[in-house]
């Protein structure tokens, strides 16, 4: 059976689709480094498709923030200066703390009764990943941790800006969460936020939330100041 043009169209659009999705899956995951240059015939001989549908979904990725498109050098995974660090910060910890406010009022009301408890399994879950210095699975779950939250405030179009602010923070999030003393800090401020959700109390969980995002912060600038100062 031959296809038609448009049909044809339609099955190169979503390959296109897929293709972005597997390449921004590598950027989130590290496996496409920040500053990288993203090859076009590397990805396509990786993924068997053609050049073209790679260099379609690189493009559709320019707008996410991942991307850096470069006139006559190319496209580069997206290098975050410092201030945009802080941005990028400042605007996840404004989301999620009225997320984790929304979430205890919600709690308070009897709408989300399974929630304190779904919390605390995550934690506990999340104390055995630091006693067995299991980095990529305390990650895994801490995402979890902030996932849950979100989508107990019931604010769907807060959670799509914060799903796109996160993708974007993946790659330094995960060196500020890659040694034993600060996950154990990290469990201790999400320890807090449950406790504060569990209760019912809004402003406790806002402010547990609104400091846990800035000692994150905090972590990564201290580990940038340290590799700074190796570096002389």
């Amino acid at each position: 059976m031959k296809l038609s043009a448009r049909d044809i169209g339609q099955k190169r659009a979503t390959l296109a689709v897929e293709v972005r999705a597997e390449i921004e899956r590598m950027i989130v995951e590290g496996n496409l480094e920040a500053g990288e240059k993203l090859n076009e015939l590397t990805l396509s001989d990786a993924m068997g498709v053609s050049r073209g549908t790679v260099r379609e979904a690189i493009r559709s990725l320019a707008d996410s923030g991942l991307i850096s498109l470069i006139a006559n050098r190319g496209a580069f995974v997206h290098k975050l200066t410092l201030a945009e660090v802080r941005n990028l910060y400042d605007l996840r910890g404004a989301i999620f703390a009225m997320a984790c406010a929304a979430a205890a009022r919600r709690v308070a009301e009897g709408a989300e009764t399974k929630l304190p408890d779904r919390l605390r399994r995550n934690l506990e879950k999340m104390r055995e990943a630091l006693a067995e210095d299991r980095v990529d699975r305390y990650y895994s779950l801490n995402i979890e941790f902030h996932d849950m939250l979100m989508e107990a405030a019931h604010n769907p179009k807060a959670k799509t800006i914060y799903d796109n602010l996160v993708k974007e923070m993946h790659l330094f999030r995960r060196r500020g969460l890659s040694k034993a003393p600060n996950i154990a800090r990290s469990i201790v401020e999400h320890e807090a936020i449950h406790d504060a959700v569990t209760k019912g109390d809004p402003e406790a969980a806002r402010a547990a939330a609104e400091q846990h995002i800035q000692l994150g912060l905090g972590r990564y600038m201290a580990m940038i100041a340290k590799d700074e100062e190796s570096a002389t």
